[in-house]
């Protein structure tokens, strides 16, 4: 494993940078000025194994609120292999299944949302990818763990292929959506689209010094540890 600091900020418009605390203008900041913020930047390399020649890895980003580098690094990057050695890098998530176990849990699922698409009985109606869709939401779930195993099941097989449906009651649905719960703020997640999202790991506070930063050595001694628990379920190992 190796890591960098990306710093990254916007510019292009002035504001009036404020003293948190008395509330008083300390700067005012011109539209040419850059508020650069560090991210970090993780990657890991699994080792090979005597069955298995790897050819994934992990990239762990780091996020302030709303803010990171991840989009730009990964589309730079992908340019740069491309062109320099003509190899495709594909960033997608880890694994659906490692996915939907760190993300959708029995204590914040909000709904389901299942949508069935609904062809017409004229022919002419279907030339184009579809005709329309019944769309059904169902929440305030109470789940015993035997009914928790078994929709957690269906929503593994839903994430396992693009195509794959999702029966409810009896019903095929053709797409399925979860809303969670996560930090405190809703997300509607496509199982239909897993590839394309992000596990979210929170920084412990601990970490975090006065400046809220974190502290580098317990940075990536946690991280270590958090790479290691995902190659352990993706049956890798940390290099």
């Amino acid at each position: 494993m190796f890591y960098t600091k990306i710093y990254s900020g916007v510019y292009g418009s002035s504001s009036d940078i404020i003293d948190g605390s008395t509330q008083r203008i300390k700067y005012k900041k011109k539209s040419s000025d850059i508020d650069t913020r560090p991210f970090y930047l993780m990657v890991i390399f699994p080792k090979d194994s005597e069955n298995v020649a790897v050819q994934k890895g992990l990239f762990i980003f780091q996020n302030v609120g709303q803010f990171g580098v991840k989009t730009i690094t990964t589309t730079l990057m992908q340019e740069f292999f491309s062109n320099e050695f003509k190899i495709t890098l594909k960033c997608n998530t880890i694994s659906p299944d490692l996915f939907i176990k760190k993300v959708i849990r029995q204590d914040n699922i909000k709904k389901l949302v299942m949508i069935k698409n609904i062809k017409s009985s004229d022919n002419s109606d279907n030339i184009g990818k579809g005709y329309g869709s019944e769309v059904r939401e169902i929440g305030n779930f109470y789940f015993n763990e035997k009914m928790w195993s078994r929709l957690m099941d269906k929503i593994r097989y839903v994430a396992g292929g693009r195509y794959n449906l999702f029966e409810f009651e009896q019903v095929a649905y053709d797409n399925l959506k979860v809303i969670v719960d996560i930090g405190g703020r809703t997300r509607k997640i496509n199982l239909h689209n897993l590839e394309n999202l992000s596990i979210i790991e929170a920084i412990p506070d601990e970490i975090k010094m006065a400046d809220g930063h974190p502290n580098l050595s317990m940075l990536l001694e946690h991280f270590t540890k958090v790479a290691t628990e995902y190659l352990e379920e993706m049956v890798l190992h940390i290099r």
